[in-house]
């Protein structure tokens, strides 16, 4: 289905988490990475993203958080 939106992307990941008590009951996660903001912004307006959202989205799924990096922040030391 997400590769049916012609949108450069790339290392998409869908799974649950490794310590489900850290999520605050979030039990799946939808990952993936657009080099371009361009890139990331045409797909949230794509028509065939919509359709997904309508699909699977609420009230399918109790909640859902969806959110963005940027990823050019230097790597920090932990």
């Amino acid at each position: 289905m997400i590769e049916a939106i012609p949108v450069p992307k790339h290392d998409v990941r869908v799974g649950a988490p490794i310590i489900p008590s850290s999520t605050r009951g979030y039990d799946i996660i939808l990952s993936m990475k657009f080099d371009r903001i361009e890139d990331f912004k045409a797909y949230l307006a794509h028509p065939k993203h919509l359709e997904l959202l309508q699909r699977y989205g609420p009230p399918l799924l109790r909640d859902m958080i969806s959110y963005q990096v940027d990823g050019v922040a230097p790597k920090a030391k932990l």
